[in-house]
């Protein structure tokens, strides 16, 4: 079985360019996912849909999206931290990426995986818990049924199970100090974890055997 090569990140992107260049309906995707980050986005595309317009959104919530309606120039990625390069010319994007890759700036030409130094991944983003689900770029669509299938089971799950380890986490990093005891600690924060772990367990085997005895009373009674 092949292997998947891919190294996760998370990037933190507050403050920092991010350069669209494309303005139709795949950089309008691009963007969406973009917009909880607080990167500055720069929009460039001779013409730009109304729906990324619209993403900007209204006073006093207008988000950080700089649009630009021209053609990409070269110079145009120069400071950007990230660049996608989502016009619908397959050699005008690889263009964009052999140009960042010259100024050693991360970039990505939307359906050219030769053409991609990273994949956008298909995000579950539920709460505190996001997960990212990559296929190497070979299959975007079966990333996104498993994104659909997991988001379920993370949202009716585990949702809430973060902020109860993280309060305890808090507690015990308050309660016992010094780098001496970073052992300690974390000893007790994983014992915490697979308690809690066993606790939910526990309640969904019990909600299924009542579930199941209230059934078989329904059938009786039929």
């Amino acid at each position: 079985m092949a292997s998947n090569p891919l190294y996760p990140i998370f990037l933190k992107l507050k403050g920092k360019k991010v350069l669209i260049i494309g303005g139709g309906l795949i950089a309008l995707q691009k963007i969406s996912g973009l917009l909880n980050t607080e990167a500055n986005i720069t929009v460039i595309a001779p013409k730009v849909c109304e729906e990324i317009y619209d993403s900007r959104g209204e006073f006093p919530n207008i988000r950080k999206i700089d649009i630009i309606e021209r053609d990409y120039a070269y110079g145009d990625e120069i400071g950007a931290f990230i660049v996608i390069a989502a016009t619908d010319n397959p050699q005008i994007n690889n263009m964009i990426v052999n140009r960042c890759r010259d100024q050693m700036i991360l970039a990505n030409s939307v359906d050219q995986p030769d053409y991609c130094d990273f994949y956008v991944p298909s995000i579950i983003d539920s709460g505190s818990i996001k997960i990212g689900i990559s296929t190497n770029g070979k299959a975007p669509s079966v990333a996104q049924k498993l994104r659909q299938d997991l988001a379920t089971l993370v949202e009716m799950r585990y949702k809430g199970l973060i902020e109860i380890v993280n309060d305890f986490r808090l507690k015990i990093k308050k309660k016992i100090l010094g780098e001496e005891n970073f052992d300690r600690r974390a000893k007790l924060i994983r014992w915490f974890t697979k308690r809690s772990f066993r606790r939910l367990r526990d309640e969904r085997l019990k909600a299924a055997e009542l579930r199941s005895k209230e059934r078989a009373e329904q059938l009786r009674e039929e």
